[in-house]
């Protein structure tokens, strides 16, 4: 029987998957796997943190795990730095940054940051993400 990664256990409990549904076993198992440098688990702590799911709300530890795994070419996490940017969530708000973002997760073919970058491009001087 193969041992389940921290990862993959992170998963189970985050949706109830043959166990209890448990958001902070599922930050545990999830920010267990994000250090030892696994993206999608960084992605996972990140999504945590900003909805205060399994820990407290902290939207600067956020930032911090949606650059890691946006580092590694996650286009989800690329598209939620671009959102914590446009917001000045977690970091000061920076369009320009926000916009790069949704770019790179866009040239890697993610859909909502396609629609962010059409809906904000054409006004950046003044574009504020609600």
């Amino acid at each position: 029987v193969k041992k389940e990664s921290d990862g993959e256990l992170g998963v189970r409990y985050l949706l109830g998957r043959g166990v209890p549904q448990n958001d902070q076993l599922a930050f545990k198992y999830f920010l267990s796997a994000a250090k030892d440098d696994d993206a999608f688990a960084q992605n996972e702590v990140a999504y945590l943190y900003a909805a205060g799911k399994g820990t407290e709300q902290d939207f600067v530890k956020a930032f911090e795990y949606y650059q890691k795994a946006a580092n590694h070419g996650l286009a989800s996490a690329q598209y939620n730095l671009g959102l914590l940017y446009a917001t000045g969530k977690g970091v000061v708000a920076n369009q320009e940054q926000a916009l790069h973002w949704f770019k790179v997760a866009s040239d890697h073919g993610f859909e909502p940051a396609k629609r962010a970058l059409k809906k904000y491009a054409h006004n950046s001087e003044t574009a504020v993400i609600q």
